[in-house]
């Protein structure tokens, strides 16, 4: 019994790789399945199951992966991508040229593109029921979008530099922006007014509502991390860092600072890992949707930790 799970789990993980990796060359033309997507893929079950069908086409004697990469699919934009954010099944794309794309998070396709916006798209943020999306900009707007249909529920004007950062509350009745303008609005969502301006000494990268305390504002200009309520008041502690990600249950935190990352915990603060990127400023961090992994990037390269382990330590660079 347990052989034949064993085996059903390699078929299903096998054929997941395969349909991913060879997407395109399937969804346009199933028949080169035997031509330009088995050849090409590292050997595996599908190979020992379509060995009569390969032994009739063309083999590859030199240069095949001797396994499924890292990457189990590659997604081509015809724009640049400076923004990324997954819900469930859907993943939205802020690009250079103004539009948000929205694609399948599983098969990469393209469901949708949204327009609107005089500049790049710098950030954006899904509503908690996945229906609204908020957008941020260099042309210094917010836009809050329906996802289903495409359209603009509302627009945001106040900035008056470019906006780095958008998050929304969990009840989806505020927004919450930072700017290459120093400072942090919080708007009303019904009426499309800023009803808190907070100044800040430097471009705000960063801005987000407090998964731990929805009444809270977490936000990370200069070299530190600061936390505000809703009325603009500083709340103690500040920490040291350019970024910060939260764990899907809230109970951690990761902090950007320079080379190093710190995976802290939520409640008391302590240390739980830390990490160091040599010879690189670490930009971006997130974690895993299961919580067991850390990833961050530096300039070109993406390192991922495992911090499930009792040693927590770098799986993948």
């Amino acid at each position: 019994m347990l052989i034949q799970v064993g085996i059903s789990c390699k078929w299903i993980n096998d054929s997941k790789h395969f349909l991913l990796e060879h997407f395109y060359t399937i969804h346009n033309s199933p028949s080169h399945i035997y031509y330009s997507a088995l050849p090409f893929s590292p050997p595996s079950w599908l190979h020992k199951c379509y060995g009569a069908e390969l032994s009739l086409k063309a083999k590859i004697v030199k240069g095949l992966p001797a396994d499924w990469g890292a990457c189990s699919r590659t997604v081509l934009l015809d724009d640049c991508a400076l923004a990324l954010l997954c819900w469930n099944d859907i993943t939205a794309v802020g690009a250079e040229g103004g539009d948000t794309i929205i694609l399948d998070a599983i098969t990469g396709q393209h469901r949708a593109v949204i327009s609107g916006h005089g500049g790049c798209v710098t950030s954006v943020t899904f509503s908690s029921d996945g229906r609204s999306l908020v957008s941020g900009s260099y042309d210094a707007i917010i836009k809050l979008w329906d996802v289903q249909t495409g359209g603009v529920i509302k627009t945001f004007y106040g900035h008056t530099d470019w906006v780095e950062s958008v998050s929304i509350s969990v009840d989806c009745s505020r927004i919450v922006s930072g700017s290459s303008d120093n400072t942090i609005h919080l708007w009303d969502i019904q009426t499309g007014k800023c009803c808190c301006t907070i100044e800040q000494e430097d471009i705000v990268y960063h801005v987000s509502f407090s998964p731990t305390n929805p009444q809270n504002i977490i936000s990370a200009a200069g070299d530190s991390v600061w936390q505000w309520d809703v009325n603009g008041h500083r709340i103690p502690p500040t920490y040291n860092g350019s970024q910060i990600a939260f764990s899907p249950d809230h109970t951690q935190f990761a902090l950007c600072n320079q080379e190093v990352i710190k995976i802290q915990n939520s409640d008391s603060g302590g240390i739980v890992a830390k990490f160091h990127v040599v010879n690189d400023y670490v930009k971006h961090c997130c974690f895993s949707p299961d919580g067991k992994l850390v990833a961050a990037t530096a300039d070109n390269t993406t390192f991922v930790w495992d911090i499930s382990s009792p040693n927590p330590h770098l799986i993948h660079q």
